[in-house]
């Protein structure tokens, strides 16, 4: 396995968000890189600064991130005086029903992400409703091999 470490952490209601996450993770593997993936809920936030990287992913409720996943946002300030996420590679990614309300919420994981803790920010990916799953995976396996590369860099 790589020496690279990445981290998935998502909160998903419906199993979009998961089946997206789990897509990245597998293209991920594919490169020989240390991936885990795992659900907010479960998540020890002490463990984050561990990771050269780290994808966030929410579904949308009303223009926002859940509030699964705006909980570990809030925990992750323990982490901002310090600024030791900074230079790390992050990315974010949604499942909405609309396109306008999926690009309102990764704008909120992109502040939170690249502006307060400083991250360097690989631009989101959205699975919109009606989308097909194959389209879906692909992009996503897309996403988790551009990723990659942004911390090979």
């Amino acid at each position: 396995m790589s020496l690279i470490k990445v981290l998935i952490l998502y909160y998903s209601g419906s199993g979009y968000t998961k089946k997206m996450a789990e897509a990245m993770a597998e293209a991920m593997k594919s490169m020989m890189i240390n991936v885990t993936i795992e659900e907010v809920g479960k998540f020890d936030i002490s463990s984050l600064p561990e990771y050269d990287g780290l994808i966030l992913g929410s579904p949308t409720y009303f223009s926002n991130v859940a509030w699964q996943v705006k909980k570990v946002i809030d925990e992750s300030i323990v982490y901002y005086g310090g600024m030791k996420l900074k230079g790390k590679v992050a990315g974010i990614f949604t499942s909405a029903g609309t396109s306008r309300d999926g690009k309102d919420c990764l704008k909120m994981l992109e502040v939170a992400l690249g502006f307060h803790h400083g991250m360097k920010m690989v631009p989101g990916i959205l699975r919109v409703d009606g989308e097909s799953e194959k389209a879906v995976e692909k992009k996503c396996q897309e996403y988790g091999k551009r990723f990659v590369k942004e911390i090979e860099k």
